[in-house]
């Protein structure tokens, strides 16, 4: 049986599609078609059926596409991309050949994975959930801002497309401001790397974006989280994409030769909690709370309170708005 995601990029959202046509076109029998689409409620797709006529989606999905994206790259990019239906991880599966430049997108996760061992939930056709592969000299210890980093490079081209409201929370997720001021999350961003202490080293940055959640998935999920689609996303799915890598390009290329102190003041520039006081709670349990004063040259977060200064480095901690 052919998965259900290849038999649903037969469908569109203008006419109907019958299910001879669809085994036509793939080689299957019509009892595959009909047993493959009954599970795309599994993918928050909600299908129109007509007996004797076919199916139709009652959505339309902007498919990812390769050829597409790199259209919309500039000549100059080194990056390579590759598409897949589904995948566990696109982390996971980028980290096995990290090659420079090389651009893992999937439209679905089976094992999405954010900070801290967490979930990360994706919508079929509603999400970007990528990983991108680059080659530093330098060693692990010597990248110390790099998930900053990159979430300076996102928001940037973001806001180049449209969304004029979004905003950064240390260290590595991305936020989306509503009418009301409030601050729900939007994305985020997880890095792992291969390599040796002295370089060279191999980073996998991971990135997921909610582009247009399902009112329902939204209610399954620990925290506030926005949509990229209501926040003024001017652009589609392939675009955007290739917008964020052009991006990232220049950014780590950026970095690669200055590090992460002459993107600080863009970082600051963007840091959604400017004002709060924020509680940064240890895998303990343990809470030390403090007002936002900035970041250290390597990216480390430094709160004012009556005891002094607090710096934090990333590591096992969460970073919550105090009540």
């Amino acid at each position: 049986m052919h998965d259900t995601l290849s038999l649903l990029r037969e469908l569109n959202a203008h006419e109907y599609t019958s299910g001879a046509q669809i085994a036509h076109n793939l080689g299957i029998s019509r009892a595959s078609v009909s047993l493959g689409l009954a599970k795309a409620e599994d993918y928050g797709i909600h299908l129109e059926r007509r007996h004797g006529v076919g199916y139709r989606l009652s959505s339309p999905i902007e498919w990812l596409s390769p050829a597409l994206i790199q259209g919309y790259l500039p000549v100059e990019s080194i990056s390579k991309i590759t598409v897949s239906n589904t995948l566990a991880s696109t982390n996971r599966q980028l980290l096995l050949n990290p090659l420079h430049g090389q651009l893992l997108a999937a439209e679905w996760q089976e094992c999405g994975r954010g900070r801290l061992g967490r979930t990360w939930f994706g919508a079929l056709g509603g999400s970007l959930l990528f990983s991108y592969a680059w080659r530093f000299d330098r060693g692990s210890a010597q990248l110390a801002g790099l998930p900053l980093a990159v979430g300076v490079a996102i928001a940037t081209a973001l806001q180049a497309a449209g969304v004029a409201k979004i905003g950064l929370k240390w260290p590595n997720d991305l936020l989306l401001q509503d009418a009301n001021g409030e601050w729900a999350k939007v994305g985020g961003i997880l890095i792992e790397m291969q390599g040796d202490a002295l370089g060279p080293s191999h980073v996998v940055i991971g990135i997921g974006l909610n582009i247009d959640l399902p009112a329902a998935w939204q209610g399954q999920l620990d925290q506030a989280v926005a949509c990229l689609n209501h926040g003024g996303l001017a652009c589609g799915r392939n675009e955007l994409l290739a917008r964020m890598i052009a991006q990232l390009e220049m950014t780590l290329t950026q970095f690669a030769e200055t590090g992460f102190s002459p993107l600080r003041p863009q970082w600051e520039a963007l840091h959604a909690w400017s004002n709060a006081t924020l509680n940064v709670i240890a895998a303990n349990g343990n809470i030390q709370a403090g007002q936002f004063a900035g970041l250290a040259a390597d990216g480390s977060l430094k709160l004012t309170s009556p005891q002094g200064e607090i710096l934090v480095h990333s590591g096992d901690v969460s970073l919550r708005r105090a009540p």
